[in-house]
């Protein structure tokens, strides 16, 4: 099976016992650290920002400062952000004056005012600003005519007591309040979510929230989504030290370097046999385009022959677009779906092949479905299977369901589940199961994998039939490890709309543009 980096999701007192052992009271450890993460987080503000405005032209950023260490580290963050821009200005505001923070953060801030100077200002202290309207003149008198170009909130941290009070809890009210904060980052976790009991109110909402080092629990909370925004997992190998959890965890994430694994040089004694045999079933007369997305993606991820069953009527007009694929013409149905009667015509494939994937564009004929389900009951091999071919009845009778990549959205999974949770579905059918949404989830081995990538710009048509093609193609190459496939044909996916979404913006775009970003994709030094 194929070895991807995947680091636990832990809670909150098991990241307090993780930091004690990691740190082992050693202060300058802890200061290289705080500044690991700063540098980690300012890197990915670049990115991140230039979904909305490029950073280059210049701006204002409003840095939230709490006592601790994730206040050292949006200091740190700041001070990059500067030195790397000279249009770019910070104003800190803190939550207390300087001699109330602990040891790193005046240390970050003493660095800090030294390095840029003039180009950072503060804020009296929000603890100083008296009552509601002294916070909300001090936020107008900041916000000038032109508002912030970005906010990071490093108040509170994972140590912090709810519920939140004065002046904070006033304070968080007046900037979730705030249109002109431009795009929000948080550090860690947004202030206010600290453990399983939160009130929702108090949150600071963010845009964007880093987990640095480690990806603490409350920020999965499917409730508290959209008030935790994107999340990224920033890696700074805290987890390839030795320390053991008392309590494993079930809930994991995938490192970004996992796409390494594709990078990989092909072999100078290969051929085209060599990276796999892809069959597809997709397509109807009233979805044509999703087969053809798909067929686009697997052989875009890599695969070395790709076989597409679809409807005769398509047949000559895809053919003619997409020559590396092998077209081939199946017997349709009155209202234009894959019929039964082509079922001798797969099965003449299926020794050929080394993975199948089925779904996108079947549509509701059950004719297709049955095609699909026969398929599946005379091929031993993996498979990924989508959109309508994600149906109860059709998934009942598959043998050996561990093989197969389920990809649903969250209506699908609705459908297919009959009332079971996604873990009790995935444990009870051993299947693979990606359950997609804003963070994409995994779950396989009686593990559920988060997936922290990707942006809003896949929200759209046709983006879950890139993925399937991906996911088939990865199959096909390696049909021995399902779940890898799924966690990295998901993250190759999320990292090129990362990439499309940052050179083209997230509205005037084609779901198949993405597919012009997979390789792309795998430079991690973009």
């Amino acid at each position: 099976m194929t070895t991807l980096p995947i680091d636990p999701v832990l809670s909150r007192s098991q990241s307090l016992a993780f930091e004690k052992e990691f740190f082992k009271g050693d202060e300058e450890r802890e200061w290289q650290v705080m500044n690991q993460a700063g540098e980690a987080i300012a890197e990915s503000m670049r990115f991140d920002l230039g979904d909305f405005r490029s950073p280059e032209r210049g701006g204002r950023l409003l840095i939230l400062v709490g006592k601790g260490h994730n206040g050292g580290d949006a200091v740190i963050a700041a001070k990059s952000l500067l030195l790397g821009n000279p249009a770019l200005h910070a104003t800190l505001w803190p939550l207390s004056p300087e001699t109330e923070s602990r040891p790193h953060l005046q240390r970050a801030l003493q660095e800090a005012r030294r390095a840029v100077g003039d180009r950072m200002d503060e804020l009296s202290p929000a603890g100083e600003c008296g009552d509601c309207d002294g916070l909300a003149e001090t936020l107008r008198a900041a916000l000038g005519k032109d508002g912030f170009l970005a906010t990071v909130d490093g108040l509170l941290g994972m140590q912090a007591k709810l519920p939140l009070r004065s002046p904070l809890r006033e304070w968080v009210a007046l900037l979730n309040e705030e249109p002109k904060l431009g795009v929000r980052f948080a550090v860690d976790l947004p202030t206010g979510l600290t453990g399983d009991s939160v009130e929702s109110g108090q949150i600071l909402r963010a845009d964007f929230t880093y987990c640095a080092g480690i990806v603490k629990s409350p920020v999965l909370r499917p409730d508290q989504a959209e008030r935790v925004g994107r999340l990224r997992y920033l890696d700074l190998g805290f987890f390839e030290s030795s320390f053991v959890l008392e309590e494993e965890s079930s809930d994991q994430v995938l490192r970004s370097s996992a796409l390494e694994v594709l990078r990989r040089e092909r072999p100078t004694l290969s051929d085209k046999r060599s990276f796999g045999h892809l069959l597809l079933l997709a397509g109807s007369r009233d979805y044509a385009g999703a087969a053809m997305m798909a067929a686009q993606a697997a052989l875009k991820a890599g695969v070395g022959l790709l076989t597409v069953g679809i409807p005769e009527s398509l047949h000559a007009a895809f053919a003619a677009l997409r020559p590396e694929a092998m077209w081939i013409p199946l017997p349709e149905t009155p209202e234009g779906g894959l019929a039964l009667e082509g079922l001798g015509k797969v099965r003449s494939l299926l020794g050929r092949i080394n993975a199948l994937a089925a779904g996108p564009g079947i549509g509701s004929d059950p004719e297709s479905h049955a095609l699909i389900r026969e398929t599946l009951g005379h091929f031993s091999g993996p498979a990924a299977l989508d959109a309508d071919a994600l149906r109860p009845e059709l998934l009942a009778e598959v043998p050996s369901p561990e093989r197969l990549v389920l990809t649903p959205h969250a209506g699908e999974f609705e459908r297919m589940a009959t009332g079971r949770s996604p873990e009790s579905y995935a444990e009870e059918t051993r299947s693979t199961l990606a359950l997609k949404g804003p963070h994409t989830r995994v779950y396989a081995q009686e593990q559920c994998v988060h997936c922290l990538g990707g942006n809003a710009s896949l929200a759209r048509g046709g983006s879950g039939d890139l993925l399937t093609g991906i996911i088939g193609g990865l199959l096909a190459k390696q049909p021995s490890d399902p779940r890898a496939a799924a966690l990295l044909g998901v993250a190759w996916h999320a990292r090129a709309g990362e990439i499309l979404n940052l050179l083209q913006g997230q509205e005037s775009v084609f779901a198949t543009e993405l597919l012009d970003y997979l390789s792309c994709a795998l430079d991690n030094d973009f």
